[in-house]
């Protein structure tokens, strides 16, 4: 089939091209141009070039095998312009007689793809940058008076509604907590960042305030925030007294008491106290406090329900009860972590945190 046949058989068949908004052009098997649709002349003056470009006939004949079953599909920009091309055979009487080209504009499309890159990379980099103060804000690995406290921290994302804390009160006196903020992501984080400045201001204002008056303050504060009605978080804390030997805790609906390793008696038992979550729409007046002796190098494990609800290859949980185990056997966190990834196959759908305390377990290094 000739050029000139395909000249007719374009005037007979190819007049819908002309009423396309996207580019099309035909070549012949010999890479010579035998239509161009309207809308291709009118745009003519973007580049000429590009309407008098022909294709070797070699390569021609290369894609009739390449496009038999399929189109082929490719970017190119054109005069600051970026076009999809598809190009397709075209055959008579199974005889490969040329192509047929359609460019489309996608340079709107392109340039979203490129805004929507960079601004991903930037909340990347934000993400990343939030999750560099939320780890430098835990407190160090180390002795504090008569405490001894070790912590890890992984979040299930970039960033974590985990969080725990250890204040000095006096000289005698520490406070520990630890909260668990509902969600994930940059909004947990920056709740968490509210919890800790909250509770640091309460002690400074407040040194004599008992677990359950922080918590009743710390619900005050969270109040005036105006936030919204489902946003919601869970806290334990402690206050040591290590002139009394003694532990007074608080919680507001922290569902995973700590486990207490009672060192005399290698005995493990869990620090339970009611009280219900801080939110906007749940109020509690009084929270319950409960005071218990210590004993030199006992320990007191912390963790957040990331840990205990990790699940199996069975969808078994990994359980309280496991920890209480583990404790019992005076393991150490990296064990219990490693233990875990072990268990749970290496998948994490939940933020951790871990911290134990072994109490007067070592002098005081400060």
């Amino acid at each position: 089939m000739g050029k000139e046949n395909i000249e007719k058989f374009r005037d007979d068949n190819f007049y819908v091209l002309n009423s396309m908004d996207d580019w099309v052009r035909i070549l012949d098997k010999y890479g010579r141009i035998v239509f161009i649709n309207e809308k291709m002349k009118r745009d003519i003056h973007l580049d000429r070039s590009l309407i008098e470009q022909n294709i070797d006939t070699e390569k021609l004949n290369e894609k009739a095998d390449i496009f038999k079953n399929t189109t082929i599909e490719e970017e190119r920009l054109i005069n600051d312009k970026y076009y999809s091309i598809k190009s397709s055979p075209l055959y008579y009487q199974d005889e490969f007689v040329g192509i047929i080209e359609v460019y489309r504009d996608i340079t709107s499309e392109s340039k979203m793809k490129v805004d929507l890159f960079n601004a991903n990379r930037k909340m990347l980099e934000d993400i990343r940058f939030v999750r560099k103060i939320q780890t430098n804000i835990l407190p160090k690995n180390k002795v504090y008076g008569d405490i001894k406290l070790e912590g890890r921290y992984l979040p299930s994302n970039d960033v974590s509604g985990d969080l725990f804390d250890i204040i000095k009160i006096d000289k005698d006196k520490y406070a520990f907590y630890i909260a668990d903020v509902m969600g994930h992501g940059v909004k947990s984080s920056i709740m968490t960042m509210f919890v800790k400045l909250s509770i640091a201001a309460i002690f400074e204002r407040h040194p004599f305030y008992s677990p359950g008056q922080v918590l009743k303050k710390l619900r005050e504060e969270f109040v005036k925030l105006d936030m919204n009605s489902s946003q919601y978080f869970t806290v334990w804390i402690g206050i040591f007294d290590c002139k009394k030997n003694t532990l007074t805790f608080s919680n507001a609906g922290h569902n995973c008491p700590p486990l207490h390793l009672i060192n005399k008696k290698s005995y493990v038992e869990k620090l339970v106290v009611s009280g219900r979550m801080i939110s906007n729409i749940i109020e509690q007046n009084i929270y319950q406090e409960v005071t218990i002796n210590l004993n030199p190098k006992d320990k007191i494990l912390f963790y957040t329900d990331g840990i205990i609800e990790s699940k199996d290859i069975g969808k078994n949980e990994y359980s309280v009860e496991r920890l209480m185990k583990i404790l019992k056997e005076d393991r150490s966190l990296d064990y219990i972590l490693d233990d875990l990834e072990k268990f749970s196959w290496g998948e994490q759908d939940d933020d951790i945190s871990l911290a134990i305390i072994d109490y007067k377990g070592e002098k005081n290094e400060n």
